[in-house]
C-alpha cells in the first residue's frame, strides 16, 4: 500500500512554489485565480486552500477587492528576513554540533563550477543550500521549516534584482568557501563572526539595488534626455535673432 499519499491542493501549493521561484510567476504579478485552475486541473477552492499555504510562506499576498498577488519584496521584508538569519546561521555556526561539513563544501565546489560557466541561477542554487545546510545542523524542524519561508521570499528578492546585477552571488562563493574552512579547521567563533558580517554586506546590497532603477530605465532615461537635448538644440538653430 502506498502511504506517500499528495492530495490536490499540496501538489498545487508546491507547483505554484516553484513556479514563483524559478521567475515564471515573477514578483507583483496579479494570480488569475481561472487560469491557474484550469491550467493545474484543479477546483477553485482547492486553488484557495493552496493559496493559503503560499501565503504562510510569504510568497503571496491576498488583498481585498485587489485579488492576489506574487510578493514583491521591499526594504522593509529584506531587513526583516536578514534580522531572523542574523540570529540563526552564526548561531549555527558557533554551537552547533550536527554541521555537515562535506555538504556545506559541496555547496561551495558547484557555486564555483557555476561562476565559472556564468551560471547566475546555478551559483545562486548553490548559494541557498549553503544557508539551507547550515541551518539543518540546527537538528530542528522549527529551524528548517523557518529557513523554508525565508529561503523562499530570498529567491523573489534575487529574481527581483537579478535585472540589476545578475552576478550578484559570484563574490559570496568565496565567502561561503571561507566559512566552510573556518568551520572544518574548528574556528567556529571566527566563523560565525564572519557570517554575521556577511549578512550584514548582503542586506545592504540587496537594499541598495532595490532601490537602484534597473538598467533598462536608466537607458530610456538617458535616451530620453538626449531626444529633448536634441530637440532644443534643433529648435535654438530655427529661431535666429532678426537682423537689423
Amino acid at each position: 500500500m502506498n502511504f506517500n499519499f499528495v492530495s490536490a491542493h499540496q501538489r498545487a501549493t508546491r507547483t505554484l512554489l516553484d513556479e514563483i521561484s524559478t521567475a515564471h510567476l515573477p514578483p507583483g504579478e496579479k494570480l488569475n485565480e481561472v487560469e491557474l485552475a484550469s491550467r493545474l486541473e484543479i477546483s477553485r477552492n482547492t486553488l484557495r486552500e493552496a493559496f493559503i499555504a503560499l501565503e504562510d510562506y510569504g510568497v503571496i499576498v491576498r488583498q481585498p477587492h485587489r485579488g492576489v498577488h506574487v510578493t514583491l519584496p521591499d526594504e522593509d521584508l529584506v531587513d526583516e528576513i536578514f534580522r531572523v538569519r542574523s540570529l540563526l546561521e552564526p548561531a549555527v555556526l558557533r554551537w552547533s554540533r550536527g554541521l555537515n561539513i562535506d555538504a556545506l563544501h559541496e555547496c561551495v565546489q558547484d557555486g564555483q563550477l557555476a561562476r565559472e560557466a556564468q551560471d547566475h541561477d546555478g551559483a545562486g542554487d548553490a548559494n541557498q543550500r549553503f544557508h539551507a545546510t547550515i541551518i539543518e545542523g540546527a537538528g530542528s524542524s522549527f529551524a528548517d521549516d523557518m529557513m523554508t519561508r525565508v529561503l523562499a521570499i530570498m529567491r523573489l528578492v534575487f529574481i527581483q534584482v537579478s535585472a540589476k546585477h545578475d552576478g550578484f552571488h559570484y563574490p559570496y562563493v568565496e565567502l561561503n568557501d571561507e566559512i566552510a574552512q573556518l568551520v572544518d579547521s574548528g574556528q567556529r567563533e571566527q566563523a560565525a563572526e564572519r557570517m554575521r558580517s556577511y549578512l550584514e554586506r548582503s542586506r545592504d546590497e540587496l537594499r541598495e539595488l532595490l532601490n537602484s532603477p534597473a538598467p533598462t530605465e536608466v537607458a530610456d532615461a538617458q535616451g530620453s534626455s538626449e531626444v529633448a537635448a536634441e530637440a532644443t538644440s534643433e529648435g535654438t538653430e530655427k529661431v535666429k535673432p532678426a537682423s537689423d
